[in-house]
């Protein structure tokens, strides 16, 4: 199987290419796609040939992106991520980019259409693609190529760790002697880490006590921004809320977070950090969110409204993160 260094599907510099010389588009729509394909790019510090030109690729990434930290007016970014989705969706009509990434092989679109998993189906799909792209057949699929799609992903600025060949593999194995046709090599699932829980006492003093003074609140009668009383909430209920807040701090430690900087119910909530924590939920979910990672980013911005103890741009971007997991809620 041939190495492919570069995106397996078009980019935003094959966009841009392809928008400069779109005669059919006025002039200045012409410019202006091209200007925001190029600053969206270096907004999410990554070079145009590793961004797919797929408006479902990048969506929750533009969901993401804030004004503020960039330098930009909420006008202008929006601008941007505007003329971005206009242009990635007339590239998809008009042009013929596939909306789901690199087209299936016969043999590949064949075995995936055998999948009765919904779950098994999404998180096999990306590695189907990579390997009709780089003409691997299934029958070749072992390590090595789990390998190179790995090294790909990594290239792509996407994470690979442990959980996601785990997810990858568990995918293929439970398939392995079910679907007719499909390959009868198994591949090989890394071990589960023993999770280890890190004592609430190990925490820093001012997060404790933050915490316990917003679990004290909800056992009164508060009010709302817009003055409205809210009856306290049950001991059980409240206990719950400690819990969450309790296993987010573990989890943020676990993926990298300084301990010692989570000082304060402030810094768990501050954006860089509850971002990492969802993510890292999100990631552990697979490919669509559970219902208590969405409903916890909601959870991160109500706490920080309730308790006042972040920006209001702060908890606009905590809004941002939590409108990006509403999308994914299933409906009823």
């Amino acid at each position: 199987m041939a190495e492919n260094s570069r995106l397996i599907e078009p980019s935003f510099a094959d966009a841009t290419g392809i928008i400069v010389c779109a005669a059919e588009l006025p002039e200045a729509k012409r410019r202006h796609w091209a200007t925001s394909l190029r600053q969206i790019a270096k907004l999410l510090d990554k070079p145009l040939e590793l961004i797919p030109a797929r408006y479902s690729a990048v969506r929750a990434d533009l969901l993401h992106l804030h004004h503020a930290p960039n330098g930009l007016t909420a006008k202008t970014l929006q601008n941007h991520k505007s003329n971005v989705k206009a242009a990635l969706l007339w590239l998809a009509r008009e042009k013929g980019i596939p909306e789901h990434g690199a087209l299936l092989s016969p043999a590949w679109a064949e075995l995936r259409a055998k999948i009765e998993s919904g779950v098994a189906r999404s998180r096999l799909s990306s590695f189907m693609r990579f390997c009709s792209a780089n003409n691997a057949v299934p029958t070749d699929v072992d390590e090595t190529v789990v390998d190179r799609f790995s090294e790909y992903r990594l290239h792509c600025g996407k994470p690979v760790d442990d959980a996601f060949r785990r997810l990858l593999a568990r995918a293929w194995n439970e398939n392995v002697g079910i679907i007719p046709g499909w390959p009868s090599r198994r591949l090989a699932e890394p071990a589960v880490k023993a999770a280890v829980d890190i004592a609430w006492e190990a925490f820093p003093a001012g997060l404790r006590r933050d915490l316990d003074c917003y679990l004290r609140g909800l056992s009164k009668i508060r009010k709302t921004r817009k003055g409205h009383r809210i009856r306290p909430l049950k001991d059980a209920t409240i206990r719950t809320r400690q819990a969450e807040i309790q296993a987010a701090a573990r989890v943020a430690v676990k993926i990298g977070v300084a301990i010692e900087s989570l000082n304060s119910l402030a810094a768990l909530l501050a954006p860089d950090v509850a971002e990492k924590v969802l993510n890292a939920y999100w990631e552990k979910n697979g490919d669509n969110p559970k219902l208590y990672t969405i409903d916890l980013a909601a959870r991160f911005l109500s706490i920080a409204r309730e308790t006042k103890c972040l920006s209001d741009e702060d908890c606009e971007r905590l809004n941002d993160m939590r409108q990006t997991l509403e999308e994914k809620r299933p409906e009823a």
